[in-house]
Order: structure tokens, then sequence, then C-alpha cells
């Protein structure tokens, strides 16, 4: 027999579902597979309400159980239809229009408003290069079907690769034009960005879900920090900071190429199964995070730099998940691929909306 508290986190879990996988989302994406589950569910909670006693408690649960019911045969129906109408490249056009909002956003949150001095190059070149291979897609599915809208989010992913490699330009100038002080104490910016990255995807977490060619760009980013830093002493500049960093730079290096090494040598011998599993364990406990530290908080006290570095850490996820995806087909990964996407666009949406909240939006 069903408990009051029971049927109230059957609804809770509901709304949970439907906040993650449908607010917000372009319905040409949604599953309606997912909506028939979910109707299942609120018919269930529909029959097991009759057990309770109380008639206000049989009353308050019977109403949100039939406002769920409604609702998502409502949905389901709408995007049935939908799915019918446009079709297959349709859906496909939509996704990749999602994908470059994240693009966007990660932009945002790591170049926008942010001093050139402290930016990491290879990281915006990496961007575009994504980017780009979306707005070649975008090309792809338009050459075959003049889907509504298309043509608008192909023109707007132009006008965004324009700006961020107009920044790649302006972030390298400021960077290497300055005097060799300033020019010391930007490489040392980049260097601190660097180790950032390392310490947010991959200290202390398991390998087999790390992206290797990650690592390779850090390191070779590093790389090219230690270089221009040598040339700038050798040039005579004469920094004790800048002799100082050069070491801490090569002590990373070192230690990076030895990690990169590891993760190469791990993920060799990991199973295509055990590829999947190990991204999907990854995947939980960033959703585990997100419920720990955001979920029910108040946007006024949370932290943006927390929020960022998991949604990035959701997108290396996100990434390698479609690599395999695109390998060979698995019920699984398909599944986690969908809940890491619809979370990640839910969370750079709750990211939005904390930073209005403290009065950091852009």
């Amino acid at each position: 027999m069903a408990t009051l508290s029971e049927l109230h986190r059957r609804l809770s879990a509901n709304d949970a579902r439907y906040a993650l996988h449908f607010a917000g989302h372009p319905r040409l994406t949604r599953r309606p597979e997912l909506l028939a589950s979910m109707i299942a569910d609120a018919t269930s909670i529909l029959n097991d309400v009759k057990s309770l006693k109380s008639v206000s408690d049989r009353q308050a649960i019977t109403q949100s159980a039939q406002r769920q019911h409604s609702l998502y045969t409502t949905e389901q129906a709408v995007i049935v239809q939908l799915h019918a109408q446009m079709g297959p490249l349709a859906r496909e056009a939509s996704h990749l229009g999602s994908r470059a909002n994240l693009i966007f956003h990660r932009y945002t949150r790591h170049f926008a408003g942010q001093s050139r001095g402290s930016r990491d190059g290879t990281y915006l070149r990496d961007t575009i290069a994504e980017l780009s291979l979306v707005h070649g897609q975008m090309q792809a599915i338009l050459a075959d079907q003049d889907i509504d809208g298309l043509r608008a989010d192909i023109e707007v992913v132009d006008g965004r690769l324009v700006q961020f490699r107009t920044e790649t330009a302006n972030i390298a100038a400021a960077q290497t034009e300055a005097a060799p002080d300033e020019q010391a104490g930007a490489m040392a910016n980049v260097a601190n960005n660097l180790f950032g990255q390392y310490k947010v995807h991959f200290a202390g977490l398991p390998r087999v879900s790390r992206r290797p060619e990650l690592l390779v760009r850090l390191v070779e980013a590093l790389e090219g920090v230690r270089e221009r830093m040598k040339a700038l002493q050798a040039q005579g500049l004469h920094d004790a900071h800048n002799a100082e960093n050069i070491g801490i730079v090569e002590n990373r290096l070192q230690m990076w190429t030895q990690e990169l090494a590891a993760i190469r040598a791990e993920r060799q011998t990991a199973t295509f199964a055990t590829m999947v599993r190990d991204l999907a364990t990854a995947a939980d406990a960033e959703l585990e995070s997100y419920g720990q530290h955001f979920a029910g908080q108040s946007r006024r006290t949370r932290d943006l730099g927390r929020l960022s570095d998991l949604v990035d850490r959701l997108d290396e996820i996100e990434r390698q998940m479609t690599r395999l995806d695109q390998v060979q087909e698995d019920a699984d990964n398909a599944l986690h691929l969908a809940v890491v996407r619809d979370a990640m666009t839910m969370y750079q949406n709750e990211y939005d909306e904390i930073a209005k909240v403290q009065g950091k939006a852009g």
C-alpha cells in the first residue's frame, strides 16, 4: 500500500524528469517514449492514491497526478506530430542548434569580459574547431532539406565564428605586443589558467573517462608558455619571478606528460563496454554534484565557478559519448548521452539565472 510520502516522492521525481528533459528544450529534439514512461508513472500514482485514508491527502495527490498526466499527454501528442511533420533531418538540425548554443555559452563563461592576457588561446581555437564542425553539419543538412530556421542558425554561427577568430587574434596580440615584463606576467596568468583547467578535468578523476586530446592540448599550450618565458629571458628580461615560473611550468609539464601516458595506457586496454560504463559513472557523479550544490538552493549564494566547472566536465563527457555513439550503436550509451545533453542545457540556463540574481550577467 502506497504511503503519502512515497506518492509525493514519485510526483517530485516526475517533475524533476520533466524539468530536466523537456522544459526549455526544442520539441523536435525530445523523446516521446520518455513521456510515455512518465504518463505511466502518473497513471500509477492515480491508482495508488486510492489507498490513502485522508480525503484531503487523496485530493491533493490526485490533483497533482492529473496535472502531470494532462501535461505529459498533451506534450507527447505535440512532439509526435512535430516529428512526423518535420522528419529526422529537422531533428538533427535542432540538435545541432542546441550544440551551438552550448558552445556559445562556453565562450561566454571563459572569454567574454575576461582579461585577454590571461586567456588560453588554444582553448578558443579548440572551440572554433568544434563550432566549425557544427557549421559544416548544418550546411550539409541544408543542402538536403531547406529546413525552416536553419539558414538563420547558420548565419548566427557564421557571426560567432568571425567573433571567435577575431578574439583569438586579440588574445595573441595582448600577450605578445606588450612590454617584456608585462608579457612575462601574461604568460604567468596563462599558465595559471592551464593549471586550473587541469585541476578541473584531471586531478583525482578516473583516467578511463578522461579525454586524452584535452590533455594533449594543455601540454602543448603549456609548452608554448614555457618557450615564450624562455624567449623573454633570452631577450634580456631579468625577472626572478619569470625564472621561477619556468621551473614550475617544466615540473608541471613532466607530470602532465606522465599522466597523459597513463591515461592512454588505461584507455587502450578498456573495452567498449568499460568506456560506456565509466563515462556514465562520471556523468552520474556530476549530476549528483549538481543536486548536492545547486538543486533547491538559493541562487544568491551559489558558486558560479563551481557550476561552470561542472558544465565543462559534462561537456568533455558528452564529446566522448558522442564519439562512442558514432562508432557503435549502444542503448545504454545513447540513453546516458541524452541525459548529459539535457543536463548541460539545464545547467547553463541555471548558470544564467544565478548570474542575473548575483548581478554578474553579461
